[in-house]
């Protein structure tokens, strides 16, 4: 929905008045995400997966943590494990969140956040015994994927290569900025 009028597709932002005599721009999408894309499949996915994290780590917190590489066997550090079960079911209902409302520049920003938690769960869990290899592994493949995933919500192209863009409804290729060192056709 685009606030204040306009059409979705509008080369500009309409300002519309409001109440103490200012003007506010109204936000609009460009980047339209469909349930069925790549980025929102990918996104949901990841959603899924913390939420399996989550529910393992509620259910059986010791066997959660030798999963995620943590050489923990007492009692004492459940409710610790419960607060990290915690944060992950909230990191899954905000991304399913941000996918159910197609927010896809709001779930990349999200997700380049939270690409330091699994870096910050790699160094942790080597930096207490853990080999790097399953500290790579586990949270390193995490990040990674992070890092591939928030570009591509965040840009228009998504997954597509930049070079193979085509104008939009509405766009003409005059329209579409040109990077440095690029030249317009």
């Amino acid at each position: 929905m685009v606030l204040g009028g306009g059409h979705r597709h509008d080369s500009h932002r309409k300002a519309r008045p409001i109440a103490h005599g200012g003007t506010m721009e109204s936000h609009r999408d460009d980047l339209p995400w469909k349930l069925t894309s790549p980025t929102a499949l990918l996104t949901l996915l990841l959603g899924a997966f913390m939420l399996f994290v989550s529910v393992s780590g509620a259910t059986d917190p010791l066997g959660a943590a030798q999963g995620f590489g943590l050489p923990i066997s007492s009692a004492d550090a459940v409710p610790w494990l419960r607060v990290k079960a915690g944060r992950d079911l909230g990191i899954a209902l905000a991304l399913f969140g941000l996918v159910a409302t197609r927010q896809r520049r709001a779930a990349g920003v999200f997700v380049l956040a939270c690409t330091v938690m699994p870096v910050v769960d790699a160094l942790t869990t080597w930096s207490y015994g853990a080999s790097l290899a399953l500290a790579l592994s586990v949270h390193g493949s995490a990040a990674a994927f992070a890092l591939v995933l928030a570009p591509a919500l965040l840009l228009r192209s998504g997954l597509r290569s930049v070079a193979t863009l085509r104008p939009g409804p509405g766009e003409s290729d005059s329209s579409r900025p040109v990077a440095k060192g690029a030249h317009a056709a």
